[in-house]
């Protein structure tokens, strides 16, 4: 539950690649045409490409393909930049939906292709052609039966807030600004009850669709980083829609003194989501790891 052996937060950007990732080769900046080679060169069986992203979600409507005119997603950019790129259309499945304004620094995606080019041109490729907000860090070939969603064991997740006194133009669309009266003890105390399997439905949107509120939380964290930013991290098997913008929001509560830190375990006993906190805004939130 320490800070003291955790990195401080880092955002997206050149530098604060995933471990592991495979550095790739940015393209032009201006979008480039890849011309894939005639049907009739393509591999009869397709190939499964695992690509891990990072992109900062300030204008981005999310994730998720929207209908034409709704707005600029990343599944629409990726799948945009890599039909190009390998001469047909795409379908990307992401390991998760994040929601308009939340960033990322390693999501996970995969799509199915019958081009010949490597994981790594096809990365390169799409770099050319997708925004400087959205940027593939590493691409793999990975088994037919593996899917960036469904195959998934668990993810970590950062909120971050800021403890300014000032508005800071640097981390507005960056982290949430809370101003510096926030008890980061009693936070840190309170973090030991988000542990553990447990249903959380209380940290839910209202109206969500799941078959099961349960989920497992590995780890609770606090990190204070530089220019007033302190994030907590959270890891666990899965995340319901808004859970962890919830608890973000009732941990607030707890660091105003407006809830004790033992209350948090009794908030997500309740199962009642009008007893936590408000949902966070979303440039608070990034998604940091997806775990295989």
């Amino acid at each position: 539950m320490s800070a003291d052996n955790k990195p401080p937060f880092r955002p997206p950007g050149p530098g604060n690649d995933p471990p592991g990732a495979v550095p790739i080769e940015d393209g032009p900046h201006e979008a480039v045409l890849i011309e894939d080679g005639p049907p009739e060169d393509g591999l009869t069986a397709p190939r499964n490409i695992k690509l891990t992203l990072a992109y900062d979600g300030t204008g981005l409507r999310g994730w998720q393909r929207q209908s034409a005119g709704a707005g600029t997603t990343v599944q629409g950019l990726l799948e945009e930049a890599l039909a190009r790129v390998c001469g047909h259309r795409v379908t990307v499945h992401g390991s998760g939906r994040t929601d308009a304004g939340v960033h990322a620094r390693a999501q996970t995606a995969s799509f199915l292709t019958r081009s010949r080019r490597t994981a790594k041109e096809i990365a390169a490729g799409g770099n050319s052609l997708l925004p400087p907000a959205v940027v593939v860090l590493a691409a793999e070939e990975v088994p037919p039966d593996f899917n960036a969603r469904f195959s998934a064991k668990g993810k970590t997740y950062a909120y971050v807030f800021s403890t300014s006194p000032l508005r800071d133009p640097f981390s507005l669309n960056r982290a949430w600004r809370v101003g510096p009266k926030i008890d980061w003890e009693a936070v840190g105390a309170a973090l030991p009850f988000l542990l553990g399997e447990q249903d959380f439905s209380a940290f839910q949107s209202v109206g969500s669709e799941t078959l099961s509120p349960v989920r497992t939380m590995t780890e609770a964290s606090l990190s204070h980083g530089d220019n007033h930013l302190t994030a907590v991290r959270l890891t666990g098997s899965g995340f319901l829609r808004h859970m962890v913008r919830t608890a973000a929001g009732t941990l607030w509560l707890v660091g105003r003194g407006k809830m004790p830190p033992e209350a948090v375990g009794d908030v997500i006993a309740s199962r009642d989501r009008s007893k936590a906190g408000p949902v966070a805004p979303p440039q608070g939130l990034y998604l940091e790891k997806v775990y295989y």
